[in-house]
Parts: C-alpha cells; sequence; structure tokens
C-alpha cells in the first residue's frame, strides 16, 4: 500500500464525522481491489461518493453509514435507480451492491465519461439541451415518480445525453399512475428555480415543450399561473440559501458569542494556515491601504498565496456609535447582499467572510473578507476609450437582473462597478443594497441608481450610450 493512505484509517474517519478524506486509498469489493482517487461528495458520518478504479473498470463508490440508516439508504437508492430506468431516464450502470464494503453499505455504479453537472451558461445556452433537459422530466413524470433534489449536479450532461444521479431522492407518488398536475408543475418550478434568473428565461421560453409531451393545454392562463409557482419556489429557494450565510453548514463556519459574531466560507477557513478572526488587525496592518477613509478602511493583501480585500468599517465618534451599534453592520450586510448577488448570477468578488465586533448586544467595528480581483474602475477605464460591445451587454445586463429581482444598489456611481482584464464587469459596494418587496419603492430606488450612474460621465457621447442602455427614467 506504499504512496495509498490506510482504507481502514479512512473509512473510520468517515463514519467518526471526519470533514476530510485523505486520497488515494484501496478499497476491496468482493475479488476486486478499487483504488479511491477522489472524493465527490461527503456528507460526514452520513454518506461518503468516491471516484474510483480497478485494473477493469472505472467507478464512483457510493458509502452509507450504517450508523445513520445506511441498509435504508442504500434500499432508496436502489429502488430509485430501478424507477428511474422503468421510466426510460438514462442513470449509471450499477456494478455492485453491497450490505457490507469497509463496513458501510454500498452501492457501485460505472463511471459516466465525459459528464460534466448540467449546465445553461457559456456555450451551453442552446434550445437542445433546454428540450432534453424536459423531455428527462416528462419521462419520469408520465411514470408517475419525481426526483424531489432535483438541481444541475443532480443531472449529468455528455456531448449527447442526459444521466439523472442521486437516486435515493428519486419518489414514487402512486406508482403505474401519471404523476399528478399538481405535483408535476411543483417539480417543474423546482427544477427550473435551481437556474439563475437569466437562464430561466431560456427555460420559462420552452415550457410549452413539458405541455405538450403532457398532452396539456399552454395558455396564458397556465404561463401566469406557473410563474406564479416559480415565483414562490425560488423565494423559498432564495431565503434558505441565504440562511446559510448566517449558521454553520457545509458552506458556512458561523459563530455568534458576546464579544463577536463572524461567518466564513468553509472552504476558505480549511485552506488558509492563519486565524482570520483573531489575526484580523494583524492582516490589515500588513496590507497595502487602497482606501484610508473615516467610515472605511480598504486594504488588499496576500496570504496563504490567495489574494484578499478586508474592508474595515470604522466607528467615527460616539454619536455614530450610537446610531450604528444595535444594527447589523455593514460588513454583515455587505456578506449576505454579495452572497445574493452570487445566488442571482451577478458578478461580484467572491465573499469570503465577515466579523463583528461585539459587546453583548452593542456592534462595534466590522470587517468584510473577499477575493481580490485584478481590475480598474469603470470611470478610469471609460476615460481613456470608449466601451465595447459585450461591456455594454453586461452593464445592461447588471440593470436588468436588478430589476427583475427588485434591487437597488444604493450608491450606484461608476466606480462602484469595475472591468478585469477579460474585459468583465462586476459590482462592489454592497453595503448599502436592499432588496424590495414593494413595486412602487423599488422602482424609485432603481431610477436614483440609474440616474446615480449617468451622472458620471461628462462625455455626452459617453452619456447618451448609457442612457439609451439602461433607459433611464430622468436623466
Amino acid at each position: 500500500m506504499t504512496g495509498h493512505y490506510n482504507s481502514i484509517a479512512q473509512i473510520k474517519c468517515f463514519l467518526e464525522g471526519g470533514k476530510q478524506i485523505a486520497v488515494p486509498f484501496r478499497l476491496r469489493s468482493g475479488d476486486i481491489d478499487y483504488v479511491c482517487t477522489d472524493v465527490l461528495r461527503l456528507l460526514p458520518s452520513k454518506r461518503l461518493v468516491l471516484e474510483a478504479s480497478s485494473a477493469e473498470q472505472h467507478v464512483v463508490i457510493k458509502l452509507f453509514s450504517p450508523a445513520e440508516n445506511g441498509l435504508r439508504e442504500l434500499k432508496r437508492e436502489n429502488n430509485g435507480h430501478k424507477l428511474a430506468s422503468e421510466a426510460g431516464v438514462n442513470v449509471p450502470e450499477q456494478v455492485f451492491i453491497s450490505d457490507n464494503i469497509g463496513g458501510c453499505s454500498a452501492v457501485i455504479y460505472r463511471f459516466v465519461e465525459n459528464a460534466k453537472s448540467f449546465s445553461l451558461s457559456g456555450s451551453h445556452i442552446n434550445d437542445e439541451s433546454v428540450v432534453k433537459l424536459f423531455e428527462l422530466l416528462v419521462k419520469l413524470h408520465l411514470h408517475g415518480v419525481y426526483q424531489d433534489d432535483i438541481h444541475m449536479d443532480n443531472i449529468l450532461m455528455t456531448n449527447k445525453e442526459l444521466y439523472l444521479i442521486d437516486l435515493g431522492s428519486v419518489v414514487c407518488e402512486k406508482k403505474g399512475i401519471l404523476l399528478s398536475k399538481k405535483a408535476s408543475l411543483k417539480n417543474l418550478a423546482k427544477l427550473v428555480s435551481q437556474f439563475i434568473p437569466t437562464e430561466q428565461v431560456k427555460l420559462i421560453q420552452r415550457l410549452e415543450v413539458y405541455y405538450q409531451e403532457r398532452g396539456w393545454g399552454f395558455d396564458e392562463r397556465e404561463y401566469e399561473e406557473f410563474l406564479e409557482l416559480l415565483s414562490k419556489v425560488w423565494n423559498k429557494r432564495k431565503r434558505d440559501y441565504l440562511s446559510k450565510c448566517f449558521r454553520t453548514c457545509t458552506m458556512t463556519t458561523y459563530k455568534h458569542s458576546f464579544i463577536r459574531e463572524y461567518a466564513f466560507r468553509t472552504s476558505f477557513l480549511s485552506a488558509i494556515s492563519f486565524d482570520v478572526v483573531k489575526d484580523i488587525e494583524l492582516l490589515m496592518s500588513r496590507g497595502q491601504v487602497i482606501k484610508a477613509g473615516n467610515s472605511a478602511t480598504v486594504v488588499r493583501l496576500e496570504a496563504d498565496g490567495k489574494q484578499l480585500i478586508i474592508k474595515r468599517y470604522n466607528i467615527k465618534n460616539g454619536w455614530h456609535f450610537l446610531r450604528r451599534c444595535l444594527r447589523q453592520s455593514r460588513a454583515a450586510v455587505s456578506w449576505r447582499n454579495a452572497n445574493l448577488l452570487e445566488f442571482i448570477g451577478m458578478p461580484t468578488p467572491k465573499p469570503l467572510g465577515f466579523i463583528e465586533q461585539r459587546t453583548g448586544w452593542f456592534r462595534h467595528t466590522a470587517y468584510f473578507i473577499s477575493e481580490y480581483t485584478q481590475a480598474e474602475q469603470l470611470l478610469d477605464v471609460y476615460h481613456r476609450r470608449q466601451p465595447s460591445k459585450d461591456e455594454l451587454e453586461q452593464i445592461s445586463s447588471i440593470f436588468i437582473l436588478l430589476q427583475k429581482c427588485r434591487i437597488s444598489h444604493g450608491d450606484m456611481k461608476a466606480s462602484n462597478l469595475l472591468i478585469d482584464c477579460d474585459s468583465k464587469v462586476s459590482v462592489i459596494d454592497l453595503d448599502a443594497m436592499q432588496e424590495h418587496g414593494s413595486d412602487r419603492l423599488f422602482q424609485r430606488k432603481h431610477n436614483k441608481d440609474k440616474n446615480r450612474f449617468l451622472r458620471n460621465w461628462n462625455d455626452l457621447k459617453l452619456k447618451k450610450i448609457f442612457s439609451t442602455l439602461i433607459c433611464a427614467d430622468d436623466i
């Protein structure tokens, strides 16, 4: 076993709740030795999914912990595989099922070569992909089944076919009977809600494909009813996602104590060698100051090979403390809003975490940490040259997406939009950003954002281009 980690130790680590499994290691199934080379999915003490190979096979091994009803989970997985296969949906080929591989219940699938998670981004946006996605869903629903945990990572795409995975979440409503319309549309809405708003448009434009395959009429009323259902499902998914930013889960490490509150991306914390919470001021002292204002200090630094931006929100005086101490800090607001923008597909520097220094209920200094991206302010770039067609489309998309999601930025000056070396435009300075329930209030704030953006441009030709682009109501 030279060059490999001990398999017993790695399985024990998984069963005892370990969050990191070392590969490669060998795992024996029957008469076959597999070399496990990659961890595809890890739910500590519950489920471990591994990519592995033997002399003849390239496989995926799913291990279920016996302490977490592993045998029951294996039966669900096997039943879901059978239901999806009977429905005519492509699923990975089962190689072996066992109630004891390394002390776990397990199923082994043949690896689907040249496959990746389903996507409509970039070059993958095409009508054929959308049609195939709806056809997969129709096959399930006509067989009376649906995947309860349907999302893009559970649908693999190759050059020609789509494959359904995570088959333990395949549910049968009534065997041999078509899935009810209510359950069907709820599952369809759940699928569409997995995509960012700009991609949802592509799916909604082809909704008729699903309705035709089910033999249902598709008129304006059906269209509006589906949009209403989609809105409910999307908003619930958004709330669930944002709640993860303020509680410990796979995505986030969170802590709230008498002296501080903080949240960080778990992947970031696990990849750094220093205590970012306790060493935050030391880190800032080593960075390059980009902005030194009364209300905020911004520094850029490198730590463990990572380029970071730390924005410290300062308390200017006693009166400022009294106004801010019982409100959520601007760092926490920026953290939430940056995660919100990621969720809806709007480009912004990747949020890594925030820290609030506290004394009980009273907040004072706070920090927002994000990835650093080599970029310039839009205002500086367009003083030197004219914007390209692609850049104009990106700026237009930002305003359209803000409108679709009823989000106001609050300080939409051109210095708060960055453009990188690849001509990608992103949005920063998110502590004044708000979501709005009222259309009237949102529209007023949105118009204010557009007009604030237009006030940056002294060049009349450029101002006219932007005015036409974002359709400002009041220039």
